[in-house]
């Protein structure tokens, strides 16, 4: 059991950097603008505020350059709005 659980690990390592580069591809002006668009679209006030919310953290980070603190809000935007 220990040995099938190794080496389901060892299996799922290489995609965790690969999974880290798509999510920052979320940090570029052309996706915040998609989002803008969407969020726009929303129906919900409460669920559109708080995706409005972390869309402009997600947006200041990534002024900062701060790539993890700019997926974490995207993250969360993508959250309220059901994705």
């Amino acid at each position: 059991m220990r040995t099938l659980l190794a080496v389901g690990f060892l299996a799922l390592m290489p995609l965790g950097p690969a999974y880290a580069q798509d999510k920052e591809a979320w940090c570029t002006n052309e996706h915040m603008m998609k989002m803008d668009a969407q969020v726009a679209k929303m129906t919900d006030a409460k669920m559109q505020k708080s995706a409005e919310m972390h869309l402009s953290q997600s947006k200041a980070a990534m002024k900062k350059k701060d790539m993890s603190g700019c997926v974490k809000h995207m993250e969360e935007a993508h959250k309220a709005m059901g994705m």
